[in-house]
């Protein structure tokens, strides 16, 4: 208690000034927390913003190429002829230099192909036919036939006379095409891509880094948002992910380039499009260290204070334990009124205070070479070693005796080294698992009457006073329990026949008095003929008719049979077969006509028992109405004699 105060009143003191570091330790979370979701989403902005930068440049170079094709291509449907081979190389040689196409080519309607760098090429194809169609058209990524490079053709048709007679064929190289666009941002430190959402072939790809096809699969673990980018980038959508490859931290942006079917793909790591994030991070993070390891210091050195104070008062609180533990265990064995269920909780207590794998209380009849009682409580409760025990000390009761010689108590901290390796008790022990015990005799007369055990604890080894003490109080309840069973049993059994005396037939019907009972069967029996006998035999002769009958119930019905009057018994037994009862009932009836002992008896069995007093009653006067046809007998008629 005193310990708890200063505790708190220490606490108190340090209070204010916790409270005051732990308040700017919050704000500088919360203010870290609140720049740093600002500056991630900045960061967001300028990722999302570079995106559309690389879009805003393929549109303008895409726009401004294509519509010069479309305007040549004006140009030769405005002719009343097809172009010449030279016609064709003088309006385009100088637009190949400077577009995005690595060549323009001229498919004729005759499946030959006009081409920059041989004159006329003929195609194993039927292309034309397939393209047959006055509108324009890009096609999907192949290989080309001239390069052997992946390649995408984007087609704008030439028309006379209101059909389609030839096409101007814009070759886009795809190996190349991150050269045509700007697409330098984070100082060209990210990974861009355009995909065909038309087949999911990758248009461009300026590193050889990630490819998209295995993006889901190969090595990559989305970390945030959770959704199907595959199926979002063909449904050409908008959105920013976060993944891990290869345990490097990447953003992907991804977005419609609205040219075609296209979507750009930008995949950067987080430490260069959120450097400006992870220094705010990594800068907040020191200052909270800081902070963190200034709080600890101070706390430490106050703990350390306090230890000190609460130190030197340790030796007071562990006498207090002990005083408070001893009066808690005697008075548990002064209020309570089931003995076992006391000193059950001591043995928790004890077990608790010494923080033992089991403790146990064995009270032992040395002359009789048996135990009277045995109480244990512990993590290890095993009967086998409490066996182990009673035979140790029951077989070797002249060495308990020396180990006690002195009567007092024993802590035996290490078996191995302090107990003779040849001795019974050191293999025993072993045997058990026993490193370390506490040994308490019960001493009476200066014999050893039982033993208080503690096996192996881990605390509080050395008060063995308390441990003492406390057995002088649980052998006096003991003694006492004793005693009081004793005077039971005088009370519960007839001083003449030994049988269960009336007293003990009340107890049992109060206890079983509005209970449900099954399977019952009761007996009424009288004896016949008593007072003649004592009149003329004598008082002994009548007791040793009471003996015999007693005996012959005892014999068949153990301990189910009473004693309840001078002459008069009853048997009650539960959870007994009808024919087992009646078997029973025949032979009582057999043995009492071979004793020559006639009886008067009213019997009855029930499957289902509700009211206990009613059977009784019914075999009562089944009993009287017996009796009443012995003396109806002439020669056994009183009144005749």
């Amino acid at each position: 208690m005193l310990k708890g105060i200063r505790m708190k009143k220490q606490i108190n003191q340090l209070l204010p000034t916790l409270l005051v570091m732990i308040l700017i330790l919050a704000l500088t979370v919360t203010s870290y927390h609140i720049s740093f979701k600002q500056e991630e989403e900045s960061c967001y902005n300028r990722l999302e913003n570079a995106s559309n930068a690389i879009i805003q440049s393929i549109q303008n170079r895409m726009q401004d190429d294509l519509n010069y094709l479309r305007l040549i291509g004006k140009d030769f449907s405005n002719e009343d002829h097809l172009p010449t081979y030279e016609e064709y190389t003088s309006r385009l040689s100088t637009f190949e230099d400077v577009s995005l196409f690595e060549r323009v080519d001229l498919l004729m309607q005759n499946n030959t192909m006009y081409t920059m760098h041989k004159d006329v090429q003929p195609i194993q194809s039927n292309d034309f036919l397939t393209l047959n169609a006055d509108a324009e058209y890009m096609d999907q990524v192949h290989t080309d036939p001239l390069t052997n490079k992946k390649s995408v053709n984007y087609y704008v048709p030439i028309q006379q006379n209101d059909s389609v007679v030839a096409y101007l064929v814009g070759v886009i190289q795809c190996d190349t095409l991150d050269e045509q666009f700007y697409t330098q941002i984070y100082s060209g430190k990210t990974q861009n891509l355009i995909i065909d959402t038309t087949d999911g072939q990758v248009v461009m790809n300026n590193q050889d880094i990630l490819d998209y096809d295995t993006f889901s699969t190969n090595g990559c673990k989305l970390l945030s948002p959770k959704k199907d980018v595959i199926k979002q980038i063909h449904a050409l959508k908008s959105g920013v992910v976060k993944f891990e490859k290869d345990g490097i931290k990447k953003y992907l942006c991804y977005k419609p380039i609205e040219v075609f079917n296209w979507e750009l793909i930008v995949i950067v790591d987080e430490d260069v499009a959120f450097a400006s994030a992870l220094t705010l991070k990594k800068n907040y993070m020191l200052m909270v260290i800081c902070e963190v390891v200034i709080l600890l210091l101070y706390c430490g050195f106050y703990i350390a204070k306090v230890r000190r104070i609460s130190n030197k008062s340790n030796e007071f609180e562990k006498d207090l334990n002990v005083s408070h533990t001893l009066i808690q265990c005697v008075r548990k064995l002064s209020n309570s009124t089931n003995q076992k269920g006391a000193i059950d909780d001591i043995l928790k207590t004890i077990c608790e205070f010494y923080q033992a794998e089991r403790c146990y209380v064995l009270d032992l009849d040395f002359e009789n070479k048996q135990t009277n009682t045995i109480y244990e409580y512990g993590n290890r409760n095993d009967d086998i070693h409490i066996d182990n025990m009673v035979r140790l000390c029951l077989e070797n009761m002249d060495l308990v005796q020396r180990f006690f010689e002195n009567q007092k108590s024993y802590y035996i901290e290490d078996v191995t080294s302090e107990i003779s390796k040849t001795s019974p008790i050191y293999s025993s022990f072993i045997s058990q698992k026993i490193h370390s015990i506490i040994l308490v005799p019960f001493v009476d007369n200066h014999q050893i009457k039982g033993v208080f055990a503690v096996d192996n604890p881990k605390q509080n080894y050395y008060q063995k006073d308390f441990l003492e003490s406390l057995c002088f109080f649980i052998e006096t309840a003991m003694t006492r329990e004793k005693e009081k069973k004793h005077l039971q049993n005088l009370s519960y059994v007839d001083s003449l026949t030994y049988a269960q005396n009336r007293n003990h037939f009340n107890e049992y019907l109060k206890k079983n008095r509005c209970k449900e009972l099954h399977f019952v069967g009761v007996i009424y029996l009288d004896l016949n003929g008593l007072k003649e006998i004592n009149d003329k035999m004598g008082h002994l002769a009548g007791d040793t008719l009471i003996i015999s009958a007693s005996y012959v119930l005892q014999e068949i019905f153990a301990d189910n049979s009473y004693r309840i009057g001078g002459d008069e018994f009853v048997v009650i037994e539960q959870d007994v077969l009808e024919s087992e009862f009646y078997s029973k009932y025949e032979m009582l009836l057999k043995r009492m006509k071979e004793l020559e002992i006639s009886v008067a008896t009213g019997y009855i069995w029930k499957e289902r028992c509700l009211n206990l007093s009613e059977i009784l009653q019914e075999a009562d006067q089944k009993m009287y109405e017996d009796k009443k046809r012995y003396y109806s007998i002439a020669q056994n008629d009183r009144r005749r004699r």
